[in-house]
């Protein structure tokens, strides 16, 4: 079993806060599987879910989108939210929303950063990486 933590970013500042919130898993001796929306195949074998976009346009970017339109019942997975934003932030709003009318049990609030994550936005998503690695102990 692992997290798998999938995002998509248009200027790295989403796949810094997925690889931090894979390092929060790490440190848990729970395995993360990072991989960008594009090449997103599947849940399976998953013990939780991580899904991040930069918000455009007040949602998520596209591939993010066909992901959630995509995404079978979650039937209870541990599940969580996050991205950047410059402007207004609502991408990990509707992720975690969707996620949660799908069956999945969202671990913590929506995780947003405003421009580039700072060193206490790095902690933040550490720890929620370390929310879902406990999920999968449990």
């Amino acid at each position: 079993m692992k997290v798998l933590v999938v995002y998509e970013s248009t200027t790295g500042k989403t796949r810094t806060m997925a690889e931090a919130i894979c390092e929060g898993v790490r440190e848990m001796d729970v395995e993360c599987a990072l991989m960008r929306a594009r090449d997103f195949t599947g849940i399976e074998s998953a013990c939780a879910l991580a899904l991040g976009s930069s918000t455009r346009m007040k949602r998520p970017l596209p591939k993010v989108r066909q992901i959630m339109a995509e995404l079978p019942s979650l039937q209870g997975l541990s599940v969580a939210s996050f991205g950047s934003y410059g402007w207004s932030g609502e991408a990990p709003g509707i992720i975690a929303e969707r996620l949660q009318k799908l069956g999945g049990d969202l671990v913590a609030e929506p995780l947003r950063v405003k421009n580039h994550p700072r060193e206490e936005d790095i902690e933040a998503c550490k720890e929620l990486g370390r929310q879902l690695a406990k999920s999968c102990r449990q």
